[in-house]
């Protein structure tokens, strides 16, 4: 591939991996996404970076400016921020709920970045409230908000399912199972793996308690799903079925991919799969299913 200017120029290109040994016990099979391959780890170092670059566009960002920019994230959306701001020259405030990985929030201070901490017993959209304060307080500030950026769906339409698409070459998908935190990529993958395969289920994962559409939303450790609202960037209307899946059912899935495929990859991760292996178990005939491997095992250790 030859030698690239920067870490920016690696983002996506992620394999398709089928899973084999995961479903021998079960009729059908899962194929996973690998986007915990980006830089960062996560798959939100697609967005992060395309809505810096959308905003650049607009004029509200130019490179090098020192500019800040600040943003409510779980950690995911906040490393991949602080990956593209390190290589393009911007100040970076991220806004985070106390209750989550202390090794991720140290990783994005070494990186520079002000983590401020939310109150995560305010519910489970303390950071983004906390955010709106701050950016109250400094209306300087370029705050991307990833719920609301279509920048955020686009990258996904414009480069993860037409990798998905290609990889596949020609393999009928029977549902896609997917996670939604800001919904991004379910949107972006979902509307047009449809167009491309028409008769794909979509069916949206989120932890046991939470009912997004009752918006019924319960404190939970799978980082990730369920941040407290109907994310604005989310169709809704391209989902077919939502499935709940526990945390012990996801640390179950977690479990389950590493040790059967060597696939470390965290908790939002093991609800993917966890709904997965339940949809395979209950079809009377073989699946195929896409899923998506979100971010790497290492901030989770503490669930295993």
């Amino acid at each position: 591939m030859g030698i690239r200017d920067s870490i920016l120029d690696t983002v996506g290109g992620t394999p398709l991996v089928r899973l084999s040994r995961l479903t021998a016990d079960l009729p059908g099979e899962i194929l996973l996404k690998l986007e915990l391959n980006n830089p960062g780890g996560s798959h939100k170092m697609r967005i992060a970076l395309h809505m810096i670059r959308a905003a650049e566009q607009e004029g509200l960002l130019k490179p090098g400016s020192g500019q800040t920019i600040l943003e409510p994230t779980g950690g995911n959306t906040g490393m991949g921020i602080a990956i593209a701001a390190a290589v393009l020259g911007y100040r970076v405030v991220l806004v985070i709920p106390d209750n989550y990985s202390e090794s991720k929030r140290r990783l994005l201070a070494s990186f520079g970045v002000d983590v401020r901490l939310s109150d995560s017993t305010r519910g489970n959209n303390s950071h983004g409230e906390l955010a709106t304060e701050i950016q109250f307080e400094h209306p300087e500030y370029v705050m991307l908000n990833q719920a609301a950026n279509p920048a955020n769906p686009e990258i996904h339409r414009l480069t993860t399912v037409r990798e998905i698409i290609a990889d596949l070459d020609g393999t009928r998908v029977d549902c896609y199972v997917a996670g939604i935190g800001t919904g991004g990529h379910l949107t972006g993958i979902g509307e047009v793996l449809r167009q491309h395969q028409g008769g794909l289920r979509i069916l949206g994962v989120q932890p046991e308690g939470c009912d997004m559409f009752a918006d019924v939303f319960v404190p939970h450790r799978i980082q990730g799903l369920s941040i407290g609202m109907i994310p604005p960037v989310l169709n809704t209307e391209i989902i077919d079925e939502m499935v709940a899946v526990s945390e012990a059912d996801a640390i179950d899935g977690m479990r389950r991919l590493m040790q059967s495929e060597g696939i470390g990859a965290g908790p939002s991760t093991g609800a993917n799969i966890a709904a997965c292996r339940r949809l395979l178990a209950a079809s009377d005939e073989p699946l195929t299913l896409l899923t998506v491997a979100y971010d790497r095992v290492n901030d989770y250790l503490e669930l295993l």
